[in-house]
C-alpha cells in the first residue's frame, strides 16, 4: 500500500518531478506575472486632463465627406443614364458643407430665482470622451449627419428634349430630395 501511494505521489509530480518543485515553479510563475503587471503601469502615457478644448472629430471626416459624393455621384449618374432617351451622361453634385458628428454629452441645467419672481436657467454641457490605449482623446460619437445636396447638373445627349429633361429633374429631385430649381439639365456637346 506504501508503494503504491508513492507511485500515485510521482504521478501527481508528473512532467515538473514532485510536489515541491511544482509549487516552486507555480511561485515564480506568480511572481513574473505580478512583475510585468508592475512593468506595464510604469509603460502607460500619463493621463491629461479630459476638457472639451481637446476633443477632436474624427479624423476620416473630410475623406468620408468626399467619398459620400463621389457614391452619390456615381449612382445618381448611373440612375440618370438609364432614363430611356438621355444616352451618355456626365454628372455632379455640389454638396452644403461636410459630415457632421453628434457626440454624446452630459447636461446640467440649473435654474436660479431673480428678483420678481424670475428665474434664470443655465446650462453646463460636457462631452463624454473616450481615451484610447495612445493616450489620446476623442469625443464619443453617437451618429453622423450626411450633408445635404445643394445642386445637380446633369449633362447628357438627350438635354435637348423637354420630356427627358422633365423626367431627368423629377427622378434627381425625389432621389435626392432637392428641389427642381436646383438641378440643371444640359444637352452633351458632341
Amino acid at each position: 500500500m506504501a508503494a503504491e501511494r508513492e507511485t500515485r505521489e510521482e504521478k501527481a509530480g508528473g512532467v515538473f518531478g514532485n510536489k515541491e518543485r511544482f509549487l516552486k515553479l507555480i511561485v515564480i510563475v506568480g511572481l513574473a506575472g505580478i512583475a510585468l503587471i508592475f512593468l506595464s503601469s510604469l509603460l502607460k502615457p500619463k493621463e491629461t486632463a479630459q476638457t472639451g478644448d481637446n476633443l477632436t472629430a474624427p479624423e476620416d471626416a473630410l475623406v468620408n465627406a468626399e467619398s459620400y459624393r463621389e457614391q452619390l455621384t456615381r449612382e445618381l449618374g448611373n440612375m440618370v443614364a438609364s432614363i430611356e432617351g438621355a444616352g451618355r451622361t456626365k454628372l455632379m453634385l455640389t454638396l452644403d458643407g461636410t459630415i457632421r458628428y453628434l457626440y454624446a454629452a452630459d447636461s446640467d441645467i440649473q435654474t436660479n430665482e431673480r428678483g420678481g419672481g424670475e428665474q434664470q436657467n443655465t446650462e453646463k454641457k460636457s462631452y463624454l470622451v473616450v481615451r484610447s490605449r495612445d493616450g489620446s482623446e476623442q469625443a464619443l460619437t453617437i451618429g453622423q449627419v450626411m450633408p445635404n445636396v445643394k445642386g445637380v447638373l446633369v449633362i447628357c445627349e438627350g438635354g435637348d428634349n423637354e420630356r427627358v429633361v422633365n423626367r431627368i429633374k423629377e427622378a434627381v429631385s425625389a432621389a435626392v430630395h432637392l428641389s427642381v430649381s436646383h438641378i440643371c439639365v444640359l444637352k452633351l456637346s458632341e
